[in-house]
């Protein structure tokens, strides 16, 4: 959607008064693609705005409102950057280190969760950080393979290091604190085999495959503005 656009592309103004009309969008009528991709978009886009609005957060208190207190009102319904990723798009999972789930029974929202959690959202998701992946918008009809195209982009960035003398493979912190979307461990080294290039691909292969232990290490997350 146009409203859904870079802040590029038009003024802030000009793009606070399109965010308005987002309250008329029908979110139901839209197919699990179309609902993927629109809430993708809404989220990158409303990063983008917050960071350009208030800059970005400093320590845990302050992101905890980011990601809960700057909201926007669509088709009816109150929307964060926490109830977009964990309540829509993980299909009402907890958040890391959250003991509650974002929506409630009986929540209106509950019914627009996507039906199951695809893992490569959060490949798609920026949140204006260095460690996060690069801010990209998606369409309907490919949103799919754009998600698996952002996977391989972030593996073959610094998503994954393979390092044979210690047998140790270094992951980015989000597949740790996300790992009820990913699986355990070694289902997600196996699964990340997919995303990346050849060299990345033939190093992990062969730790995998000569019955040696792996260790896995995951970076430190950088949250430090990615200008």
């Amino acid at each position: 959607m146009v409203i859904l656009a870079t802040l590029d592309l038009v003024s802030v103004g000009g793009y606070v008064n399109l965010v308005q009309d987002l309250h008329r969008v029908d979110i139901l009528a839209l197919s699990t693609d179309e609902k993927l991709a629109f809430f993708l978009n809404l989220y990158n886009a409303m990063v983008i705005h917050a960071v350009i609005r208030g800059g970005r957060p400093n320590g845990v208190i302050d992101r905890r409102s980011f990601f809960s207190d700057f909201q926007y009102l669509v088709g009816g319904n109150v929307y964060s950057l926490n109830i977009i990723k964990n309540g829509i798009l993980r299909n009402n999972r907890r958040s890391p280190y959250s003991l509650m789930k974002p929506f409630s029974n009986g929540d209106k929202r509950l019914e627009l969760a996507l039906p199951k959690v695809n893992p490569l959202i959060h490949f798609g998701l920026c949140n204006g950080t260095r460690s996060s992946p690069s801010v990209r918008f998606f369409s309907p009809k490919g949103v799919e393979a754009e998600l698996r195209c952002a996977a391989r982009e972030f593996f073959q960035r610094d998503g994954i290091e393979v390092d044979l003398d210690k047998r140790t493979v270094h992951l980015s912190r989000t597949l740790k604190w996300f790992n009820a979307d990913f699986g355990q461990e070694k289902e997600v080294l196996k699964w990340i085999m997919d995303y990346l290039d050849a060299t990345k691909a033939g190093l992990l292969t062969h730790l995998l495959s000569d019955g040696g232990p792996v260790n896995v290490a995951y970076h430190n997350y950088d949250w430090s503005v990615n200008s």
